[in-house]
């Protein structure tokens, strides 16, 4: 009979961006558990919020390393800022694991439709869904040995025809998806696997809103 594996991620080192709330904070929470000795999350305005759930982990954990990052995914240099930040932080100097959870932070309730779509809103939901996992895989990549992980958090909003007012965050992780196919051919070479999971409907403050918009979002 196989042994189990109690702590799978023992040692490991990984950044989580968006790690403060929602998903992120889930995945972030499990990876303490599944034994990573330490963890990188980031933040875009609430480093209380960040710093709380890291409180909270080492509080379970107190052997483990955390950081937690200021880190604009609308900022074009997002993927080095968080790396660099990482591996000083956190006094390592490798990542094994990259999470690319972070998204623009947007009032769903002032999403334009298609008709006034904007050229600036729909290059932030690109620049915040797409290039942000881009230039976090292309910074860790440098700092990421044989065996590394790098997980892109992507929608079924991807493939499903949700309309309005979804258009560019649809477009967006759309893109996140084709980009990490490629990522995924250029690093195989070095070890290193790329992957999306496409998530569904969960109970997070993104799906409460959605909820407020239309009352079947449930459903859908």
């Amino acid at each position: 009979m196989a042994e189990t594996i109690a702590a799978p991620l023992k040692g490991k080192v990984a950044i989580v961006t968006g790690g403060s709330r929602g998903i992120g904070r889930a995945i972030t929470e499990v990876f303490a558990k599944q034994g990573a000795t330490h963890i990188a999350t980031t933040y875009v305005s609430n480093k209380q919020k960040a710093e709380d759930v890291l409180s909270a982990i080492r509080k379970e954990f107190p052997s483990i390393k955390t950081h937690a990052i200021h880190a604009d995914v609308l900022d074009t240099n997002f993927g080095s800022v968080v790396v660099d930040a990482a591996l000083k932080g956190l006094g390592v100097d490798h990542i094994d694991i990259a999470v690319a959870n972070a998204a623009p932070v947007e009032d769903l309730s002032t999403w334009p439709g298609v008709e006034n779509l904007s050229w600036e809103f729909w290059n932030n939901q690109i620049t915040g869904l797409a290039w942000n996992t881009i230039s976090l895989s292309t910074a860790v990549i440098k700092h990421m040995p044989p065996g590394g992980r790098i997980i892109m958090m992507s929608s079924t909003a991807s493939k499903m025809p949700w309309g309005d007012p979804c258009v560019p965050y649809s477009a967006g992780k759309a893109a996140m998806e084709a980009a990490s196919k490629q990522l995924a051919v250029i690093y195989q070479p070095k070890g290193v696997t790329v992957n999306t999971i496409s998530v569904g409907p969960t109970r997070t403050d993104a799906w409460g809103a959605g909820k407020k918009l239309d009352p079947e979002w449930e459903e859908q």
